[in-house]
């Protein structure tokens, strides 16, 4: 067997992790809302961090996982890019509309495709740079947003999805470290950056809201459903090529529609369904074709961690 194919097995298992991952972080973004409506959001991202650090160490230790403290420096980039990313997206979420807000999120795919051709260069095939322009359109198309307020939360937006690259590509580069042990360190590390960040910016009592049985139920489902989300993401990175799982994470978009139905009732236009179906088709034929090989060059820096 080829190097390529011992370090990068290239199945289809990966799209279907990032599918049940997408679906997670759909009903924690739910949580996360209806929390919204009982704490502040500095509280609400505490909350996703800490309660999803002990739920990760739970599972770790109960599937006798081996915990990683220090570990490789591209360890480190990931958890400190995507504590960055989760501080940038619930200050958004917090300030601008939801369809908004995920809209500006969800430009992911684009900077992790820029990322690899830069950094790795690894150029993007047509089809690739076909499927991240027509979902980002599909995503545009569903939302439907306006943009009408707070220009420094739309730049926080957009640094949280360049933040959510830079830790994809961190996943896709750990495959020699456990999935569970990668979100473990994750969320140990935004435990600290997002309670630190609370202490510096919004020392306050929150023992009325936390009094709110509401809202300690919706706190709880964002840590189960966001550390079950991070368990799929990393296998799924670990697994399929970096560009294609970043186009099939935009999926979350109709989870999160589809939440907004069946708990806000919300309806459904005729654009919004065409934005969905522009979503849908390149993740369908993402999964349906075969993935390519990885450059070279990446496969390189992965052997020097």
């Amino acid at each position: 067997m080829s190097a390529t194919g011992n370090l990068h097995p290239q199945d289809q298992t990966g799209y279907f992790h990032m599918l049940w991952a997408s679906l997670a972080f759909a009903i924690m973004a739910a949580a996360s809302h209806r929390a919204g409506e009982y704490c502040d959001w500095q509280l609400v991202v505490v909350a996703r961090a800490s309660l999803a650090f002990l739920f990760a160490v739970i599972i770790a230790k109960l599937g006798g996982v081996k915990l990683v403290f220090r570990g490789p420096k591209t360890l480190w980039v990931r958890s400190l890019a995507g504590s960055t990313s989760m501080l940038c997206n619930f200050y958004a979420l917090a300030n601008l509309p939801v369809s908004d807000t995920l809209t500006l999120m969800n430009t992911s795919p684009i900077w992790v495709t820029l990322l690899l051709w830069l950094v790795f260069d690894q150029r993007p095939t047509a089809g690739i740079v076909g499927a991240v322009l027509t979902s980002v359109i599909g995503i545009a198309l569903i939302q439907q947003p306006h943009f009408q307020s707070g220009k420094f939360a739309c730049l926080m937006a957009l640094c949280g999805a360049f933040f959510t690259a830079i830790a994809m590509l961190g996943l896709n580069r750990l495959q020699h470290v456990d999935p569970r042990a990668i979100v473990v360190h994750f969320c140990g590390v935004a435990s600290l950056v997002t309670i630190s960040f609370l202490l510096l910016t919004n020392r306050k009592d929150y023992s009325a809201q936390l009094s709110n049985v509401s809202a300690v139920s919706a706190l709880l489902l964002v840590g189960v459903a966001g550390v079950a989300g991070q368990i799929g993401m990393t296998l799924a990175f670990a697994k399929g090529h970096a560009s294609r799982i970043a186009v099939v994470a935009l999926s979350q978009i109709l989870f999160g529609v589809a939440c907004d139905m069946l708990f806000w009732n919300r309806s459904v236009n005729l654009v919004s369904w065409l934005g969905m179906a522009l979503v849908m088709g390149p993740t369908a034929l993402l999964i349906l074709s075969k993935p390519p090989q990885q450059s070279h060059d990446l496969i390189e820096v992965e052997m020097e961690d």
